[in-house]
């Protein structure tokens, strides 16, 4: 429904899909004391976060599917606190966006289908750093800057799956760039600048990642005699278009980089057998090319190549139903970052250290 709406043509009558996924993040950022001109130490490290989703199909006559999803398709967030030395850069971050999808599916023959849905996203982003008033030999308390917004957009996907035997099949998916047409309101406080500065910054507009960022998918099923199948997954992720993330102010100036990031490339494969009558198992790897250079990553996404494993089980209940749990572990990476000297905010360097994540997740299909 969401991921290649073509592939409802594979689903009978009504269904019915539940998902959490909690994450735990192990990984913290390791100042390097012997570089850095700021006092602070160490960022907080991160918190838990639970990720909901839900997915209905509905069958009508036999060639069409109609279907609908509502989930969270991405996020960011660090809460790095207001003492740490890299706080003119950044104390706080969160960007989430919700897409509600509707959806269709249409089977043009018994070997192709075709699908199209509409992403109706909704996206609210807050940011926040902290202000040196500190001047030449006059020691002030730090002021804050604040950026909030939020907004909706729309954008649409189409698909097809075609199947060269009732075991083989391709799928391909485009989604289009979603912009979000965001209401941001930049807000001073405890700032010592002239009363003009202040209300010139206050009014400025700021976009903040108001772009969700094209891509396209290409899948591959396979199933053996032996019931074991198989999977790959690569997608093309237009991630240069995705807009600014950092925000700080130097001097009298607003500071927002609109150009640090990559298009990139995910790859997923995986593995799925049957245990016993009632039981599949299943194991997975991902790898996701670095979405951003080293010497342009900042501290609202500091994204690096990223590795994941992953193992879980599928169980069919008696009413027909069944549920599913997964385990994935993914290497963030080191996500190396120096900021560079800069008069009112200094230079931080750093990285990451024991870059993981740990997802687990749960779904409920009702059949």
């Amino acid at each position: 429904m969401y991921t290649n709406p073509a592939g409802m043509s594979l689903l009978d009558g009504t269904q019915m899909s539940g998902n959490g996924i909690l994450v735990v993040g192990f990984s913290t950022f390791e100042v390097d004391e012997d570089q850095t001109t700021v006092e602070g130490g160490n960022p907080r490290d991160s918190e838990p976060a639970l990720i909901p989703s839900f997915y209905y199909s509905r069958q009508y006559k036999e060639d069409w599917h109609f279907g609908v999803s509502l989930n969270v398709p991405t996020g960011f967030g660090s809460s790095n606190g207001p003492n740490w030395s890299g706080r003119y850069y950044s104390d706080e971050f969160s960007l989430v966006y919700v897409a509600l999808s509707p959806a269709v599916s249409y089977r043009v023959s018994e070997d192709f289908s075709i699908g199209a849905a509409t992403r109706i996203m909704y996206s609210s982003s807050e940011t926040s750093a902290r202000v040196n008033n500190s001047l030449v030999g006059q020691r002030f308390d730090d002021g804050k800057l604040t950026a909030e917004a939020d907004g909706a957009g729309a954008g649409f996907s189409i698909s097809a799956l075609y199947s060269f035997s009732p075991d083989t099949r391709v799928g391909l998916v485009y989604n289009s760039k979603v912009n979000i047409d965001m209401d941001t309101e930049v807000d001073l406080s405890n700032v010592r600048l002239p009363p003009e500065i202040i209300d010139r910054i206050q009014g400025q507009t700021i976009e903040i990642a108001d772009n969700v960022p094209m891509n396209v998918g290409l899948g591959l099923y396979h199933r053996m005699q032996n019931d074991r199948d198989f999977t790959l997954d690569v997608v093309w992720v237009e991630f240069s278009d995705f807009g600014v993330t950092d925000i700080s102010l130097e001097g009298g100036d607003l500071k927002a980089p609109d150009d640090r990031y990559n298009d990139f490339f995910v790859v997923t494969a995986g593995t799925s057998w049957p245990v016993n009558a009632k039981m599949r198992g299943t194991v997975g790897v991902m790898w996701m090319q670095q979405p951003v250079d080293d010497d342009k990553r900042g501290f609202g996404i500091d994204l690096d190549e990223m590795w994941g494993i992953g193992a879980g089980i599928n169980y069919k209940l008696d009413s027909g139903n069944d549920i599913a749990l997964n385990v994935d572990l993914l290497d963030t990476g080191s996500a190396p970052i120096d900021t560079g000297d800069a008069l009112f905010k200094g230079r931080v360097v750093g990285k990451s250290e024991d870059p993981y994540s740990l997802m687990v997740g749960f779904t409920y299909n009702w059949r």
